[in-house]
């Protein structure tokens, strides 16, 4: 049977079936109307059977009283694709969407969740009680404070140096690069369900990151602990619908890491970079050699 070819109606609701890109299920064609109401894993809708969707589609009008009730008591949105949450307090109920338009979850479907900074967990939940895992990314931070001092010493000394024939900004000199890694890239967020049509979702949102032009470790403890207030606005929604009687622990963390890029802080680089003008003038090194030498110590 063709594109264009005369297609028989729904079997599910009669409707018309649509000429572009008609959706099948089984190998028999579903109008968009009651295809459209599918909200299920991926894996899930690639197994549905015939029967299974009529199925689901009684699970869908039964869904729908849920979504009737539904009063939102809080709002989340994260990643960059705009992942969204909210959430009924009063009924112990979740919805993944900006509104209740999507599969409604009551509070008791929801099996476990995981928060993690990149593969660090920060805090576990389930019936048996909510885990807060002392985070290590404030140390860190502090930890990387001489490096960032060492590159604005050497952004400065660039500047300096680019200025002193005429007093004027001529960008001969290259400015440094900052290119310290952050402690951490991401939060993870995973959700486990005991649902007929759901066992896990997951999502993430972005960690902060440092102002590549005058990096500041105090600033980027304050956007990170900004973005943990927020993480733990969404436990205390997770635990209010789901695990309202859990008891709330905190337990330890791993051992303290530091950036691995480290830098030289003994070594004054106006003294260094006067050192090898010398050898250069008096011809043990060549220009070459001791522009290279410059940029290695000015970190360019």
């Amino acid at each position: 049977m063709g594109l264009f070819s005369k297609k028989p109606p729904c079997p599910i609701c009669g409707g018309k079936i649509s000429w572009f890109f008609p959706s099948k299920i089984e190998g028999e064609y579903v109008c968009s109307d009651c295809y459209g109401k599918i909200d299920m894993e991926s894996a899930k809708v690639a197994s549905l059977t015939m029967q299974g969707f009529r199925e689901y589609l009684v699970y869908y009008d039964q869904n729908q009283f849920l979504k009737n009730k539904f009063v939102v008591s809080a709002r989340f949105d994260f990643g960059f694709f705009n992942t969204k949450i909210i959430f009924d307090y009063q009924n112990k109920l979740f919805c993944l969407s900006g509104e209740p338009n999507k599969t409604v979850f009551e509070g008791k479907h929801l099996k476990s969740f995981t928060i993690m900074e990149d593969k660090a967990p920060l805090i576990k939940g389930s019936a048996a009680g909510i885990q807060r895992y002392a985070s290590t990314v404030p140390e860190r931070a502090r930890a990387m404070a001489p490096q960032i001092s060492q590159y604005l010493m050497n952004k400065q000394l660039s500047r300096t140096l680019d200025m002193l024939d005429d007093g004027k900004e001529n960008r001969s000199i290259s400015t440094p690069n900052f290119d310290l890694p952050e402690p951490f890239c991401k939060f993870y967020v995973e959700l486990r369900f005991d649902h007929p049509y759901w066992t896990v979702v997951d999502f993430n949102m972005d960690g902060p990151r440092f102002n590549n032009e005058y990096p500041d470790v105090e600033e980027y403890i304050r956007s990170y602990q900004s973005k943990i207030e927020e993480i733990n606005r969404l436990v205390t929604a997770l635990q209010t619908v789901a695990f309202p009687n859990a008891p709330d622990k905190s337990v330890g963390s791993g051992p303290v890491q530091v950036a691995e890029k480290s830098a030289n802080l003994n070594i004054d680089p106006i003294e260094e970079i006067k050192k090898y003008k010398a050898l250069m003038e008096a011809g043990t090194i060549t220009p070459q050699e001791f522009e290279a030498k410059k940029k290695q110590i000015l970190g360019i």
